[in-house]
């Protein structure tokens, strides 16, 4: 049987948290990544929001990175509980290997998912308001537009979020 000891405890928390700084740089590059391709790279975002102080920019980026966060942090659960399986049965380099390769691949599966989500929304979105080019509106400081892109990316990422453990468990045989 296993009993939870301090040191497992601690070493827990340690593997969490680095999965959890893993998800945020994930989201953080990957949401940089999918701007760019939306605009072709016609706009740098960094100068958008830093020197030009471009509110609507930051909400689009913000908006992309919550949904690719969101993902990515939802495989961290279904991860941890392996990691406690793991432990429980006897740990060896089969499934530290195992582990690893599950948390590199749900990482990677979540940011899919993520900019998949993002780009059904946004371009869903580009279908209902033809006529208007949004990435240059939101570059001129059309901050409207940045708060519709941004709350139908967020919205459409919360319906996706809810499968994405599912899919990640199925995957990894977790």
């Amino acid at each position: 049987m296993f009993y939870e000891t301090p040191d497992i405890q601690f070493f827990s928390t340690i593997i969490y948290l680095v999965l959890i700084l893993f998800s945020a740089v994930i989201a953080i590059m990957g949401s940089i990544l999918i701007i760019s391709f939306f605009t072709g790279r016609a706009i740098n975002e960094k100068e958008e929001i830093v020197a030009n102080r471009n509110i609507g920019m930051a909400l689009v980026l913000g908006s992309f990175i919550w949904t690719i966060g969101r993902m990515c942090f939802e495989t961290v659960k279904p991860t941890m509980n392996a990691w406690y399986s793991a432990y429980s049965a006897g740990f060896n380099i089969k499934t530290a290997l195992k582990l690893t390769l599950g948390i590199l691949g749900s990482q990677v599966i979540a940011l899919i998912i993520g900019a998949v989500t993002i780009y059904i929304s946004v371009k869903g979105l580009m279908i209902f308001t033809r006529g208007i080019n949004e990435w240059e509106e939101i570059k001129n400081g059309n901050n409207a537009v940045a708060i519709i892109i941004s709350v139908t990316v967020v919205v459409v990422g919360m319906f996706f979020e809810s499968i994405i453990s599912t899919i990640v468990v199925n995957l990894f045989d977790y």
